[in-house]
C-alpha cells in the first residue's frame, strides 16, 4: 500500500497542481496556443544575416505581448549564429507559420529550414521578465520517449522538485504538445548557467532525462538574446 505521505504530482502554487489524466490534458486543450519556432541558417549567410538583423529585432518588438522570448542559437565560442528563435502565443499552426514567413531574415533568404512546435509555457514567464546574471544562455530541448506516461506520472514530483532549484536561473520554461495541446511529447526551456559544463549537469542530473526519458535528438544549445 502506498504510504499516505508519498508526494505525486505538480508542486502547489503551479497552475497544475493536482491536475492529472484528462483533466490535465483538458486544461492544455483550453489554455492559448502557444509555439516554439527554431529557423536554421543556411550555409554562407551570415553576411545577409547582419544585414537584416536590425529589421528583424523591430520585427520582434512589433510582436507586442505574442511574443515571449526571441533568440539566437549559437557556437559554444558565440562567434557564429546558427539559428534564430522564436516562443510565441498565436491563435494556431497556421499563424505561426505565418510569422516565420514575415521574419525579415526568411524574406532575405537566410534559413535554409524551419520547425515549428506547439509548446506551453509553464509559468507565463517572459524573457522581459527576466533578470539577466551576466552569464552564458543555454535553450535545453528533446522529445520525450513515445508512449511513457507511467514513467512521467512516476518521475513527474522528482522532475518539478529538481527544477524548482533551478527557479532563479531558468529564463521560461515549458513542455513540449501534441499539435492539440493535450500531450506532453517533449521539453523547450532556456536557462542561465556559468558554462556548458553546469548546463550539461542540470541535464544530466534531471530526472527524466537521468532515467532515460528522451530521444536521441534531446540537445543543448549556447544560446543569446534577441536584443544583444
Amino acid at each position: 500500500m502506498a504510504r499516505s505521505s508519498e508526494q505525486v504530482g505538480y508542486l502547489p502554487g503551479d497552475p497544475r497542481y493536482g491536475l492529472t489524466g484528462e483533466a490535465l490534458r483538458r486544461y492544455y486543450r483550453e489554455k492559448p496556443a502557444q509555439w516554439v519556432v527554431i529557423a536554421w541558417d543556411g550555409a554562407g549567410k551570415a553576411g545577409v544575416r547582419v544585414a537584416h538583423i536590425a529589421a528583424q529585432k523591430d520585427y520582434a518588438r512589433a510582436l507586442g505581448e505574442r511574443l515571449i522570448g526571441y533568440g539566437h542559437i549559437v557556437s559554444d565560442d558565440a562567434s557564429a549564429t546558427l539559428a534564430t528563435t522564436w516562443f510565441v502565443q498565436l491563435e494556431d499552426r497556421t499563424a505561426a507559420e505565418a510569422l516565420v514567413a514575415a521574419d525579415p531574415l526568411t524574406r532575405a533568404g537566410v534559413y535554409e529550414r524551419t520547425d515549428i512546435r506547439r509548446w506551453s509555457n509553464s509559468f507565463l514567464r517572459r524573457a522581459a521578465d527576466y533578470r539577466r546574471k551576466g552569464m552564458q544562455q543555454f535553450f535545453c530541448t528533446g522529445s520525450k520517449v513515445p508512449d511513457a506516461a507511467p514513467f512521467f506520472a512516476k518521475h513527474l514530483h522528482a522532475h518539478e522538485s529538481y527544477f524548482k532549484e533551478y527557479e532563479e536561473s531558468f529564463i521560461f520554461r515549458g513542455p513540449l504538445r501534441s499539435p492539440d495541446g493535450a500531450d506532453n511529447v517533449g521539453t523547450a526551456l532556456l536557462l542561465e548557467l556559468p558554462d556548458r559544463a553546469a548546463a550539461e549537469r542540470f541535464w544530466a542530473n534531471e530526472p527524466f532525462a537521468a532515467n532515460g526519458g528522451y530521444q536521441e535528438d534531446s540537445r543543448i544549445y549556447r544560446w543569446q538574446f534577441g536584443d544583444e
